[in-house]
């Protein structure tokens, strides 16, 4: 049912078990879609065509939502106890405060926007993005050359009274606001510090991921930490490679893995390094997106496929299809580990190398 709502649909949909909130979000999202109108969120590096920075946030925004929904936040008590988010009177309004976050993180790349229409230039602090291309009719939007990289998260702070009503910070309570001031103040810092600003952080890093291919392949990224769970998996043994009941199935140029099973594996390995992976949805698009893994012709990810159990009977499962001719690199011959970033060490056929 989620697939086949719109973004703005699916943030509702998590904020609705609270009518109060939901009619809040809603409000919300009309300022946020007036302050930033159809302005990219960069340059040429992701969600850069117009309209990208809404889209992006919305996407960031979304992803943080089902985080929270899936994750056991903590809240401390007035006497020092911790209370769930699940179970804590609060929970709502930490739901609310991170919808809020994720975003508003990229509002203040207005500010490293020049944009301009019928002699003037538009002053982000004065008035709303959509306001000023009324008066304008045509507004002509570019970078600044001297805008500096991650001033935007700090400068968020000066925008957000736009999109912030006085209904939203009565709501929220001041604990709640002033976490949302330090986790849109500490932006894109590399190691975030509260729970809330890595959250956001997370979700901004599967967004980018998921727009941009090429993020994908880097060994940092989402999809390439992974490929990373996999390939230790198989060769510490604990993914059967070719074996019934196993995780990975190799044929010719493919080869096929079982989900979630596959998927949920290399989370608990990851998580002991506080690796946390994007939903499994996501990660299929990001997957999909960097054309790791072969789409049907729908464009999903998941296929099905058939392999041999015990007595020769054949097993419908669910499978991510990997193909090394798929994503343009070299398949490469079992006895030359290391020449393909999914074999493992001991030179044996891992998901990328090879499927049924």
């Amino acid at each position: 049912m989620l697939q086949s709502m719109t973004t703005e649909e699916q943030i509702l949909y998590w904020l609705s078990l609270d009518l109060r909130v939901r009619a809040l979000a809603e409000r919300l999202l009309e300022r946020f879609a007036v302050t930033v109108g159809d302005l990219p969120a960069s340059a040429a590096h992701h969600h850069a065509e117009a309209g990208g920075l809404y889209r992006h946030s919305l996407e960031v925004a979304l992803k943080a939502l089902e985080e929270f929904e899936g994750s056991m936040k903590m809240e401390r008590r007035p006497d020092g106890s911790v209370d769930s988010f699940r179970s804590s009177h609060n929970r709502s309004r930490w739901q609310y405060a991170t919808f809020i976050a994720a975003l508003c993180h990229d509002l203040g790349k207005l500010f490293a926007l020049e944009v301009r229409g019928k002699g003037q230039t538009w002053c982000p602090m004065h008035e709303p993005y959509d306001d000023f291309g009324r008066r304008t009719k045509t507004p002509v939007a570019s970078w600044r050359p001297d805008r500096q990289y991650g001033a935007h998260a700090w400068s968020s702070l000066a925008l957000l009274h736009y999109v912030v009503s006085c209904e939203d910070v009565a709501y929220l309570g001041a604990p709640r606001l002033w976490d949302l001031f330090a986790t849109l103040a500490e932006g894109h810092s590399k190691e975030p510090t509260s729970p809330l600003a890595q959250t956001v952080s997370r979700a901004d890093q599967a967004s980018v991921e998921q727009a941009q291919p090429a993020i994908a392949m880097r060994p940092d990224s989402k999809a390439g930490l992974l490929l990373q769970g996999f390939h230790e998996l198989i060769a510490d043994g604990e993914m059967g490679v070719n074996v019934p009941g196993g995780q990975v199935y190799v044929e010719g140029g493919k080869a096929a893995v079982v989900v979630p099973v596959a998927i949920d594996l290399a989370r608990d390995r990851l998580r002991g390094r506080e690796i946390k992976l994007p939903s499994n949805t996501d990660l299929y698009d990001i997957l999909r997106n960097a054309r790791l893994v072969d789409a049907d012709e729908t464009g999903r990810s998941v296929r099905k496929i058939k392999v041999p159990g015990r007595q020769a009977h054949m097993i419908p499962l669910s499978a991510l299809v990997f193909s090394s001719a798929g994503h343009g690199r070299t398949q490469t011959a079992p006895g030359r580990p290391g020449a393909h970033p999914l074999r493992n060490r001991h030179g044996a056929c891992t998901p990328s190398d090879a499927c049924c």
